[in-house]
């Protein structure tokens, strides 16, 4: 049932996220529709002023809108989910440079503004465009306005013959300049949304270690990563022959410490005694909690007389350290047991020698550590 219910969860997360991204698509071609409203106008304007046809107004209207219209109904109907391009980056750049030049072929007398126009539809696509689509649509994009400029040679132009087209010549380069302005500081948000992101996903990965590796209580490594950590000291001490030493460290009458100041007394021992231990080590060796109150120390690039002499250090603080902060007139000492690597023997043969010595401190008295045989 829990496995269902997380399926069920990551399901709907997935539909989210989809029908998030379906939006921002159909948002985009709006955006879209706005910029080809915009050439549209300047061209009725054109025509009004008897620089162009007004068919030419027409037809790149008629282009604009058909090509919107599609976009629209392949996202709304879901089929671009179907295809490799879900955004429709390279269909929708490439009808726009074909628009474009539509104008040019139809209106050479108005070449300049609508050439330049180009930067729009680029801008606009490569915001979305993967690199071997963007190489495909350029490569079309020259092809089809060196065909349009090669055929209408001579007749390429700016139309500035009256103080009107040169006003609309530059109202038009205005909006055009205006138009990339806006999707330059739409991209730097984006850029900064994702950098967002990535941060956030960094902090998330880092606490999934956090939660993975380390013991929620203590704060020091838990037993998953004890075993892999002791795994990668043997294939060390297997390459290098230097020698290194597990121990497993063990609370005193912990039972005692739960059974008469409760377990809020109990876990905070367990985080006090995790910090002690901590100090009294090495930065090269490795600690966490294995289990209830049993820890294990990883004593790197050392053999069984010097873990020894580091684990009595462990024991004295232990010993000294106040635990009157947790609960009056309590006193904690720990015993340990070490075990140097044989090459050869498994991770549990190991550990369990650690675990044999371990047990022997605790026969012989407590508050003390035995090296394993």
């Amino acid at each position: 049932m829990v496995e269902v219910d997380a399926e069920l969860e990551r399901a709907d997360r997935e539909r989210q996220a989809r029908d998030r991204a379906q939006r921002t698509r159909l948002r985009w071609i709006a955006l879209t529709a706005s910029s080809y409203a915009i050439d549209v106008l300047f061209l009725a304007l054109y025509a009004g002023a008897g620089t162009v046809p007004a068919y030419v107004a027409l037809a790149y209207a008629g282009v604009g809108t058909t090509l919107c219209l599609a976009y629209a109904l392949t996202v709304m109907t879901g089929w671009n989910l179907n295809l490799r391009d879900p955004s429709l980056a390279a269909p929708s750049t490439l009808g726009g440079v074909l628009a474009q030049l539509l104008v040019v072929a139809l209106a050479p007398q108005i070449t300049f503004p609508y050439v330049v126009n180009l930067f729009t539809v680029f801008a606009f696509g490569m915001l979305w465009l993967g690199l071997r689509q963007a190489a495909a649509v350029w490569a079309l994009a020259m092809a089809g306005s060196g065909a349009v400029l090669y055929l209408n040679e001579g007749r390429l132009g700016v139309a500035a013959t009256s103080d009107y087209e040169l006003m609309l010549t530059w109202l038009f380069l205005s909006s055009i300049l205006s138009r990339t302005l806006v999707l330059a500081i739409y991209s730097n948000g984006l850029r900064a949304r994702l950098a967002e992101s990535r941060r956030k996903l960094a902090a998330a990965l880092d606490q999934i270690r956090q939660l993975v590796d380390y013991d929620d209580l203590t704060k020091a490594f838990n037993r998953r990563s004890l075993v892999a950590r002791l795994g990668d000291e043997m294939s060390r001490a297997q390459r290098t022959h230097v020698p290194f030493s597990v121990a497993m460290l063990d609370l005193d009458s912990f039972k005692a410490v739960n059974d008469r100041y409760g377990h809020a007394a109990g876990d905070e021992v367990l985080k006090a005694f995790a910090a002690v231990a901590q100090a009294a080590m090495r930065k090269s060796d490795v600690f966490g909690r294995y289990g209830g109150e049993e820890f294990m120390l990883i004593l790197t690039a050392s053999g069984t007389a010097g873990s020894a002499s580091a684990l009595e250090r462990v024991c004295a603080g232990v010993a000294a350290h106040d635990w009157a902060e947790v609960a009056p007139g309590l006193k904690l000492t720990v015993s340990a047991g070490v075990a140097e690597y044989r090459e050869g023997e498994a991770v549990e043969q190991l550990i369990n020698r650690a675990d044999a010595a371990l047990y022997e401190a605790k026969r012989a008295g407590r508050n003390r550590v035995e090296a394993a045989a």
